[in-house]
């Protein structure tokens, strides 16, 4: 029986915490104790939720160049990393949960190390990618399960087969408060941590008459949680996929405007598999032709959210650890 949980977040994109928050608060529904931690962009999220935090070193990969990031690795990824993995160690030692979830490595290895079953959290899975990004991850995977109790991945396509060690549950999204009334809008643009040419997009989308808010500019107020103003517009425009995950959960189109591989290797499955009111814009141009087409559309995702069944999953593995 699971009393105690605890959750430690990637610290590098506050997606991973985004992410965290609907499972700590599907936990705490059941009576369950829940400790998490992870610092870096989330951590402002996961404070106006309510959770009390540790004080965990951040590590970051930077460098732009080859020099700059062998300097940023030799002085301060390698050091930092050892840090956050004493700390996180000494975090869960104290706290003693029952079950660990985490999509951190160092609180994976801390994990290991002390004897605490873990879930390793997710949104990605080798049949997304080809020969250079797959057969890395495919390690990683098989590293996890040598010692975590499975993978949960959060999922565009929850019924899909899922491989060997791995469960899919639906996408994670935090539920808004109903007495939280948003005005309708048209356009929400969510550049993430990686964006680029929101910008540009919104001057364009404003100059044909529509009424654009964006996330973090200078008129944007920091929220606990983003579902009721992805509810309120009538398309979202977003690149990470904490952000899909809270517009399609809100029951809103969803424009994929993606950046890095990983976001790119989501969007592009889902737009192959024809997912109604999700689809992918690569180019500026693109992205206002999909904002056109949903505006006013009937079209409209339909997902529930995932955090009940991660948990079952959680809860049903402790049941029948077989």
């Amino acid at each position: 029986m699971i009393e105690k949980v605890a959750i430690v977040y990637w610290c590098d994109g506050a997606g991973h915490a985004a992410r965290s928050i609907p499972v700590a608060k599907e936990f705490r529904s059941r009576g369950i104790e829940v400790a998490i931690g992870g610092g870096g962009p989330g951590e402002r999220f996961v404070d106006l939720n309510g959770f009390d935090q540790p004080d965990l070193t951040t590590v970051t990969v930077e460098g732009n160049t080859p020099r700059a990031f062998l300097e940023h690795t030799l002085f301060d990824l390698v050091p930092s990393s050892v840090r956050r993995l004493r700390e996180v160690t000494a975090w869960l030692r104290e706290e003693d949960p029952d079950v660990l979830i985490t999509d951190d490595v160092f609180a994976g290895l801390a994990a290991a190390r002390l004897g605490i079953d873990f879930y390793r959290i997710d949104h990605l899975t080798t049949d997304l990618f080809g020969a250079v990004w797959g057969p890395p991850l495919a390690f990683y995977n098989q590293v996890s399960l040598r010692f975590a109790e499975g993978i949960i991945v959060t999922s565009l396509w929850p019924d899909d087969p899922a491989p060997e060690g791995t469960t899919r549950v639906g996408p994670l999204a935090q539920e808004g408060d109903p007495e939280e009334a948003v005005e309708p809008y048209d356009v929400l643009l969510n550049p993430g941590s990686h964006g680029d040419h929101f910008g540009e997009l919104r001057e364009r989308l404003e100059a044909k008459g529509y009424d654009v808010r964006t996330v973090g500019d200078d008129d944007w107020e920091t929220k606990p949680t983003m579902t009721p103003y992805t509810a309120a517009a009538d398309v979202v425009v977003c690149t990470g996929f904490s952000s899909i995950a809270d517009t399609v959960v809100a029951g809103t189109p969803c424009v994929i405007y993606p950046f890095l591989p990983f976001q790119k290797a989501l969007a592009e499955r889902a737009e192959a598999k024809h997912l109604p009111g999700i689809s992918m814009a690569t180019t500026v141009d693109r992205v206002i032709d999909r904002v056109e087409e949903y505006v006013d559309s009937d079209v409209a995702p339909d997902y529930d959210n995932g955090a009940p069944g991660f948990v079952d999953t959680v809860l049903a593995g402790v049941d029948d650890p077989t």
